[in-house]
């Protein structure tokens, strides 16, 4: 059984591991070798994260294994989380990342579902949106089942002469009161 929390600041350890494990994970196919080194180190997650989720317009939620809890030290078994911020009534989820070998149980489904409840409870018209690297067809696919349609935008990086594309993705706020119902 996993848990859904709102993380607190002394999380970001938590938060930075999960997202340095997944991160590999995820883009190790999809991307060149030299840019996830270049891209992702463990001390560099931290600090973002120290910083990030003080943020008084970010809102994290943390996905815990209650089945996997130590009980001598009260040590929790964080396994995925979401990230988004807020700019008045437009939403961007910027981060949604589980531990691979947690991949396939609902976790990513428990956390979008916390946020999009969130999110619709803090205001009635929210708009909503997401990137995603074009070439993470498992990543859109998730996000296509929970209701994301491609917008048309994109946004792109060269890196050593290979384009790197990310697409924005959109969700209607009908379609949120839908899935939150």
């Amino acid at each position: 059984m996993f848990l859904i929390r709102e993380a607190r600041q002394e999380d970001y350890i938590d938060i930075a591991n999960i997202h340095f494990i997944s991160w590999n994970a995820a883009y190790l196919a999809l991307l060149p070798k030299s840019y996830i080194n270049k891209e992702n180190s463990l001390a560099k997650r931290k600090e973002v994260w120290q910083e990030v989720i003080a943020h008084p317009n970010v809102s994290v939620w943390m996905a815990c294994d209650s089945s996997d809890n130590d009980d001598d030290n009260n040590k929790q078994n964080y396994v995925g989380f979401i990230g988004y911020f807020s700019k008045g009534n437009d939403y961007e989820i910027t981060t949604l990342y589980v531990l691979p070998e947690c991949h396939n149980l609902g976790i990513g489904t428990q956390l979008m579902r916390q946020a999009l409840t969130t999110i619709l409870k803090s205001t009635h018209n929210p708009s909503l949106c997401l990137w995603v690297l074009k070439d993470n067809i498992s990543a859109i696919n998730f996000y296509k089942k929970h209701g994301f349609i491609a917008s048309g935008e994109s946004s792109e990086e060269l890196y050593e002469e290979i384009k790197i594309v990310d697409i924005k993705m959109t969700r209607s706020i009908d379609t949120i009161k839908k899935y939150c119902s």
